[in-house]
């Protein structure tokens, strides 16, 4: 390498640095804005600093998403499943399944207990520890055993358990059903499709 490659090379990663660590920085103040304005004066008032604290987590709750928007992405992940799983893309049934059982547990983290109308709660952990334990196992082994026979009826199977969550939340509305068209139409479901078509 040159002298000139070498010093250009140093500026760019010296250039990348400053500029990451300002929008890390920029960041910061936006997701903690109560500790970056106590940190910006100077204050070491512990009383101060729990206030500080007390008001990020406020801040932190504002942002969390809506139960509504984690359980839309779990749609897309089990519509996609099923088009893989159809399709017998076994691999791409098995990242499916993993995303949408990794985004229900999301789903949970944002909100564990629900009210139904009675107000009585609804354990949603203890719902879907059930189901993950028990039908997404099978639909799991249907997927590495690449049975799609078995994987129809474990997908259907799934989707009785999921709608039995959805009526013990009082919201026997939301009816998932076996998707008819993939939520989207980036990913090619052909597992022998080639690369650039």
């Amino acid at each position: 390498m040159t002298n000139t490659a070498a010093l250009r090379s140093l500026l760019l990663f010296t250039f990348g640095v400053l500029v990451g660590g300002f929008g890390f920085s920029l960041w910061r103040q936006h997701l903690f804005p109560a500790r970056t304005a106590l940190a910006q004066t100077g204050t070491k008032n512990p009383v101060s600093e729990i206030a500080a604290m007390q008001a990020d987590i406020a801040h932190l709750k504002e942002v969390v998403p809506s139960q509504s928007h984690t359980m839309t992405d779990v749609g897309y992940q089990f519509a996609n499943l099923w088009f893989a799983g159809r399709h017998e893309n076994w691999p791409l049934a098995a990242f499916f399944l993993n995303e949408a059982r990794q985004h229900i547990r999301w789903t949970i983290r944002v909100r564990p207990i629900r009210k139904n109308l009675a107000g009585d709660p609804v354990d949603l952990k203890g719902i879907y520890d059930s189901v993950d334990d028990s039908v997404m196992i099978r639909l799991q082994q249907a997927i590495d055993k690449k049975d799609g026979v078995q994987f129809a009826a474990t997908y259907k199977e799934t989707l009785v358990q999921c709608y039995s969550c959805h009526k013990a939340s009082d919201k026997p509305f939301l009816r998932p059903m076996v998707p008819t068209a993939p939520p989207q139409t980036i990913i090619n479901f052909d597992p022998n499709a080639k690369w650039p078509e």
